[in-house]
């Protein structure tokens, strides 16, 4: 992640040193220079980076290092964004021709210019004061001898083809069909062998399966030959090729070949000539490399063996199945708890009485629910307690979070080292923020996306908006391939069905890798709450359990980024306009924001004052009738979603000054009649939920179906239209090309047109994905159309 970071903060750097900037700049004393002298450090430090992240796991005095690295350069990034969010809604000296972007935030300057000198040297000296504590830091990495070559990654144990059958559990059915599909198709017609992939996340027991299936009587009698080759994350086809000549010929001949000198041409002629006409089985476990090109001498010699030969892949990217060509399949899965419980049990019961297993069971039984179906985490927990004599000791082994164990460090969480190691930088910091989802929960994949937007691991504001999701989704894949996530009904883009879910053992790593930088608090009483200090929190979930109230205060939260408020048991609500309003006087650096549960009639002004502040989400605002003037002051924010707020009755008209808005949504918000004008001025929307919109003509007040034309990055669209016709005139200017769905609900009066005639009037009817409802009246207030409970999962 501080790579990541180290990075943004390299790009804040340069937009804030344009040429637009200088003349500002110019005005505070030694700013240039320390800026400067901060790239310079930054730019040091960041060729250390990957050396200093892997030498962490087996060095305290490193892993401290990036943590002090990475509180600076949080901190540093925050004055970096207040400074360049000043510096772009700058004044503009009211000229006539300047863009419709600065004409409009002049509201929001009047408020602030009298404080702006102020503000700039305030930013200054920040700057200057973190700057000087980088230069501690950086000047530290000589003591810690840190190099731009990285060290070695925590190597994984050379896997072998010898194994204990009896050790396996719960793998005879998926055993069964692998077996099938290597033994099917024999005849002489094959053109070449074929590739099966068993994929799965570290510690799933992929190799375990493989070693079963290699040592199978029926598999030694149908093949000829049988190559176990263990590859490992870095990948080098000469090692892999002498690995499978000293299968192939045995080790007398292997000394002789004196293979060490051998070039990669020759080793594949070696090979070439052992397996012509043979049926082979070659397992290749363990593989990473997502490069075809890798394994192009190997492929090509592979196709000269008998037909009927196999070729079976162990690996924990689907993307590696796929470039092996894989013809079937395999996603292992995990284990049921009695099957972990029979794993555990038979290491850590091993030589006891009759009366302590009794004793025993009940714990041992849970401890194995931790496990959530992964046989590594089953033995591991096995050995751990195979030395814990006593029913107490059992239940401190149950009552410990797994990512706080050291055994589990050791143990469990190095496999999962490797692939988090493999992900590209960015990747990795959206990756840790998943750590801030409550464990084994289902969320969406929009919501997602939005919140690692709000965080910045996409990029800045001034991205295009459509290119800052389209990364998004990349970098979901991206970990679903990995299988560090997993994701139901994924679609290309924007699939309003799409959630995922990371299982609790990778969430357990997500949280051991931010080192407590995430935290929920369960809150059991009404009185002044404090945060678990041992380190700086930047994320926070807030519970609050049955029959209480928000706390009178939180301490430790002026660098939060991430703030959820929310019931454990109830969304009546949970926090008013006062708790609101002392929260957000202290948390003046969060980024994202998500209140469930509110109980006064409108938003504390204080919410202005919020700077860094791109996501905002309120659901269950059932007392919510109006949001103040102040929330349009949120220059950065990016998405703004209202989720049954039935008592909203309108938004303000200076919503228009939202220019970072990419995603607008209300839903179920029945009171509100209309959207203001202003809304066409958010060029930058991709995704507009619960539009209120007049179709029979351009009203000055009220948002228009003329005004869509505007908002030409729109990809999703659900509105409810206004009026007793469709103004065809007006609708001929709507030209949405990006738009992929729309949902539309429409009234009495247009119901009669059949779906087609519809959205050729509103200029719509090559929209991918379409559906109009004209089934419900609209009646004074505005119903709901159904497929608005859909998108409100988003967000």
């Amino acid at each position: 992640m501080a790579e990541a970071l180290v990075s943004t903060l390299l790009q804040q750097i340069t937009t804030i040193t344009c040429e637009g900037a200088l003349e500002e700049i110019r005005l505070l004393k030694g700013v240039k220079e320390d800026l400067r002298k901060l790239k310079f450090n930054l730019t040091s430090i960041k060729a250390l980076l990957k050396d200093a992240e892997q030498k962490q796991i087996s060095d305290e005095t490193v892993r401290l290092w990036l943590d002090r690295l990475q509180e600076k350069s949080l901190d540093m990034e925050d004055a970096l964004d207040e400074w360049r969010t000043v510096l772009l809604y700058r004044p503009t000296d009211g000229a006539e021709n300047a863009l419709f972007l600065k004409r409009k935030v002049c509201l929001f300057l009047r408020y602030f210019s009298f404080r702006r000198v102020n503000r700039y040297h305030g930013i200054a000296r920040n700057i200057k004061e973190i700057n000087e504590r980088l230069d501690e830091i950086a000047k530290d990495r000589v003591r810690y001898q840190l190099t731009d070559t990285p060290s070695r990654l925590p190597k994984r144990k050379e896997s072998t083809s010898f194994i204990d059958g009896s050790n396996i559990v719960g793998r005879d059915e998926v055993k069964k069909e692998i077996i099938g599909h290597l033994l099917c198709g024999t005849n002489k017609e094959e053109e070449s062998c074929e590739t099966i992939s068993i994929v799965g996340m570290g510690g799933i027991g992929k190799t375990a399966l493989a070693q079963l299936i290699y040592n199978d009587e029926e598999v030694k009698q149908h093949f000829t030959s049988r190559i176990w080759a263990s590859v490992s994350d870095i990948f080098d086809e000469s090692k892999v090729a002498k690995t499978i000549i000293a299968e192939l010929e045995g080790p007398d001949k292997v000394a002789a070949l004196q293979m060490e000198s051998l070039p990669l041409n020759a080793l594949l002629e070696i090979i070439f000539k052992s397996i012509e006409g043979k049926k082979y089985l070659l397992v290749l476990d363990d593989v990473w490399t997502e490069n075809d090109e890798d394994f192009g001498g190997l492929n090509v010699t592979f196709k000269r063996g008998a037909a009927g030969s196999r070729i079976l892949v162990t690996t924990r990217k689907d993307t590696v199945s796929r470039v092996m060509g894989s013809s079937h399949t395999i996603h292992l899965e995990t284990l049921s708890q009695d099957l972990c419980w029979s794993i555990l049990k038979k290491i850590a019961l091993r030589e006891r009485d009759q009366r302590t297993c009794e004793d025993l069971t009940p714990v041992g039984l849970r401890i194995a629910e931790k496990c959530k179906g992964l046989p590594l985490v089953a033995k591991t927990l096995g050995g751990h307690l195979q030395f814990k004599t006593t029913r107490r000791e059992w239940e401190d082994v149950l009552n410990s979070e797994l990512w706080r164990m050291d055994v589990v460090h050791k143990d469990v969480f190095v496999p999962l080292l490797l692939s988090y190691y493999d992900l590209p930088s960015p990747v990795k910091q959206c990756f840790k923020y998943c750590a801030f989802y409550i464990k084994d929960s289902r969320y969406s994949t929009c919501q997602l996306i939005a919140r690692w937007k709000a965080q910045g691991y996409l990029g800045f504001n001034d991205d295009d908006a459509s290119l800052q999701e389209l990364k998004g989704f990349e970098y979901l894949k991206c970990l679903e391939a990995r299988s560090f996530l997993q994701i139901e009904d994924f679609k290309p883009l924007y699939g309003q069905s799409a959630h995922c879910k990371m299982h609790v053992l990778v969430h357990d790593f997500a949280l051991f890798l931010t080192k407590g930088e995430f935290q929920k608090l369960e809150v059991s009483n009404d009185k002044s709450m404090k945060m678990n200090s041992e380190r700086t929190r930047r994320h926070l979930i807030v519970v609050i359990a049955k029959g209480h109230c928000f706390p009178e205060s939180i301490s430790d939260v002026e660098k939060l980024r991430s703030l959820s408020v929310t019931s454990s048991d109830s969304p009546d609500g949970v926090i008013n306009d006062g708790d609101l309003r002392n929260l957000l006087n202290e948390a003046r650096r969060l980024r994202a924001l998500t209140i469930s549960g509110y109980l006064s009639s409108t938003i504390s002004e204080e919410i202005g004052n919020l700077l860094h502040l791109r996501y905002l989400y309120f659901q269950f605002g059932f007392h919510l009738k109006r949001l103040p003037k102040a929330l349009c002051r949120l220059h950065n924010l990016q998405t703004l979603a209202l989720y049954q707020c039935p008592n909203l009755e309108r938004l303000p008209d200076e919503v228009e000054n939202l220019v970072n808005l990419t995603v607008l949504c209300t839903v179920l918000c029945s009171s509100l009649t209309f959207y203001p004008k202003g809304v066409r001025r958010l060029t930058r929307l991709t995704q507009l939920v619960g539009l209120i919109v007049r179709v029979d003509c351009n009203d000055p007040q009220e948002f228009s179906i003329g005004d869509l034309a505007n908002l030409k990055q729109l990809a999703v669209l659900s509105m409810k239209m206004m009026g007793n016709t469709i103004n065809v005139e007006e609708s001929k200017k709507v030209k949405l090309q990006n738009l992929q769905e729309v949902d539309i609900l429409v009234n009495d009066a247009i119901a009669g047109a059949d779906e087609d005639t519809i959205l050729e009037s509103l200029n719509m009817s090559s929209v991918p994905r379409c559906c109009i409802d004209t089934n419900l009246p609209m009646t004074g207030r505005f119903s709901t159309p159904r497929n608005e409970y859909q998108y409100y999962c988003r967000f």
